[in-house]
């Protein structure tokens, strides 16, 4: 199967999200994605609040390896080499099966499981967080890795900055 089919047919954590919000976004987004417009600059702006919230979440995991940067495929090839070091992971990418998806932070725990760390910019949580997580969760779990915990990190509405950002402050888990 060639590596635009694999794309084209496989589940994504992002596709899973809109089939829960409209079957007929998930047949769009996988069948004629074209069709879907991109964000305009309100929409933009808040994706970028959203990755400037992602590099701060990074901090509360030190000495944590960021696999942003990385394409599909080498993200999915780097991760498996990087899980035996037993460091945090960012952006950790996950193919089993057909299904797909990357955690904000994978924290290992204990000598042979991990955790999910999933990173939100909003003050409290959702209920389509909950779904995000667990399609983590099972996305990682079919690939063998344990997941021991899910966690949700979101910004705490009481942190005062006072100097730089803390993130040990400005996040709850």
């Amino acid at each position: 199967m060639a590596r635009k089919e694999i794309i084209t047919k496989m589940l994504s954590k992002s596709r899973y999200l809109y089939g829960l919000q409209c079957p007929r976004l998930l047949w769009i987004a996988t069948n004629e994605p074209e069709r879907i417009p991109g964000p305009d600059a309100s929409t933009q702006y808040r994706f970028d609040q959203g990755h400037l919230v992602g590099e701060l979440a990074k901090k509360l995991f030190p000495g944590g390896i960021d696999l942003s940067s990385e394409d599909f495929a080498a993200n999915i090839t780097l991760t498996k080499e990087l899980l035996r070091q037993r460091r945090p992971l960012f952006e950790a990418g996950v193919l089993a099966e057909q299904i797909y998806s990357r955690a904000d932070i994978l924290n290992p725990a204990g000598e042979d499981e991990w955790d999910i760390i999933e990173v939100k910019s909003s003050t409290s949580v959702r209920e389509v967080n909950y779904h995000d997580v667990a399609f983590q969760k099972l996305c990682w779990q079919d690939s063998g890795v344990r997941i021991r915990k899910c966690f949700l990190a979101f910004i705490n509405n009481q942190y005062v900055r006072n100097g730089e950002v803390n993130p040990k402050e400005l996040f709850t888990i």
